[in-house]
């Protein structure tokens, strides 16, 4: 999911705004059915300095396994229900839900098909 300026596929993939999301996001939940259950998109390009924005698509029943945070972050769903994870905690993600992202590991769990804008502040 991770695509950071080192990947040379993230221009190319990065669409040009102004950015469809629900196109956009219905063509990652197709790949992310095709493939390994979850595909990404960074929306802002590498030089966007330190704001990057990642579509994420996750089917239901993935999950990303705890990881520590890049940055200060939040994410907002856009479609369907999951769950935010950090320190035994788990804080339910539902459509139009807007959740800051702990510093510490978390992780993220998608009950339904879930899409979500997360934004990072990278340091």
């Amino acid at each position: 999911m991770d695509q950071s300026s080192d990947n040379p596929n993230v221009e190319e993939r990065t669409p040009k705004p102004p950015v469809d999301l629900e196109a956009v996001g219905a063509e990652l939940m197709q790949e992310a059915r095709d493939k390994s259950g979850r595909s990404a998109v960074t929306l802002t390009p590498s030089d966007g300095g330190p704001l990057k924005q990642t579509l994420i698509a996750l089917c239901a029943g993935e999950e990303l396994t705890e990881h520590p945070s890049p940055g200060p972050a939040a994410i907002q769903v856009i479609s369907g229900t999951g769950s935010l994870t950090h320190g035994g905690a788990s804080t339910r993600l539902t459509p139009g839900t807007w959740a800051p992202i702990p510093l510490d590991k978390h992780g993220l769990a998608a009950e339904d098909d879930l899409l979500a804008i997360l934004t990072v502040v990278q340091s």
